[in-house]
């Protein structure tokens, strides 16, 4: 089985997601990151475009970063927030 983290997306309204992943791919300032289980501790500012992430049963998803917002990856935690426009 492969190892997995927690993800949590969340907007100012709203939780987007919170689940199990795989692996994620965000679009950052300086290009676009994948992510998977046991990860560096991170934090990263978002660019416009597409994250996808894959949850532990394999099956894909997709959210929208309008470039207004960040990650932070620590101990198997991965935290994105979106803001509003």
């Amino acid at each position: 089985m492969a190892k997995t983290f927690n993800l949590s997306i969340v907007t100012p309204d709203k939780m987007l997601a919170e689940k199990k992943c795989v692996s994620l791919i965000v679009p950052s300032e300086l290009g676009y990151m994948g992510i998977l289980a046991n990860h560096a501790p991170l934090v990263a500012n978002l660019a416009k475009g597409k994250i996808t992430l894959k949850d532990a049963s394999g099956k894909p998803e997709e959210f929208f970063s309008a470039g207004r917002g960040f990650i932070e990856v620590l101990n198997n935690e991965v935290v994105i927030i979106l803001r509003s426009n």
